[in-house]
């Protein structure tokens, strides 16, 4: 295997469609990073699930903030107001203020999860093995629309390589069906990513820019990062080297 790149950075989003939680290290399995992705934001007369991509009314969900507490508790800010728990009336109030309509948050229903006391969200996707983006490709991106800022968190990876120097342009698309090794833990590249239009919605320090997507769909296939599914559980960390 040839060394490609160093971990620099892990994320996790545990309601989706919010900025999620810069990690050290985390756990993984099969299905991804442990905690990702667990609870969604409602709109509650409809019970459709936020769609920041399709719909404005949830664009500014991106500045909204998830994370998980040391007991395992998912906690959400909305701008203005302390961390509360996803079960706390007063969340609701703050996020039903901070979007102009009735918002909740509920969990979605994952394999293993019953109970019939929770009313649960549609699932929107199935569960997203690793997301994988490389710096070549952000740089490459950059190349191309120098006066845009295709910063690495409008592309929402779990895993962000910084890619050794011999390495450029949309790197990772090579990498389908390939066996990578993320520190200890083997994986395989399993399918590129298609991005949506959350890549260009304005967020803390970056601008809407339209721009982004369409350079993705003209050089990339609308494909930029890939996701990985790890071949067995651990941990990975900041820091660790990755081979392919």
């Amino acid at each position: 295997m040839r060394k490609v790149g160093t971990i620099s950075e892990l994320w996790r989003y545990p309601v989706s469609s919010t900025s999620g939680e810069k990690l050290e290290q985390c756990e993984v399995t099969a299905n991804g990073v442990v905690g990702d992705r667990r609870f969604a934001l409602i709109d509650a007369a409809t019970g459709g699930v936020a769609y920041p991509e399709r719909d404005k009314r949830w664009q500014r969900a991106i500045f909204v903030k998830s994370r998980i507490v040391s007991d395992g508790d998912v906690e959400v800010q909305v701008p203005g107001h302390d961390w509360w728990s996803v079960d706390a009336p007063r969340l609701t109030e703050a996020l039903t203020a901070f979007f102009e309509f009735e918002v909740s948050v509920r969990p979605y229903k994952r394999a293993g999860s019953t109970s019939a006391d929770i009313v649960f969200a549609n699932n929107r996707y199935e569960v997203s093995p690793l997301h994988l983006l490389t710096s070549a490709s952000v740089d490459h991106l950059k190349a191309i629309h120098p006066d845009g800022d295709p910063d690495r968190r409008r592309f929402r990876p779990n895993v962000y390589l910084e890619t050794d120097a011999d390495l450029s342009g949309f790197a990772e698309l090579q990498w389908i069906d390939a066996h990578v090794q993320l520190g200890d833990i083997p994986a395989t590249v399993i399918a590129p990513t298609k991005r949506c239009g959350f890549t260009i919605i304005a967020q803390d320090g970056l601008e809407n820019d339209p721009e982004i997507l369409r350079n993705v769909m003209k050089f990339g296939n609308r494909n930029m990062g890939v996701y990985c599914r790890p071949d067995e559980p651990g941990f990975i960390s900041v820091g660790e080297p990755v081979f392919v």
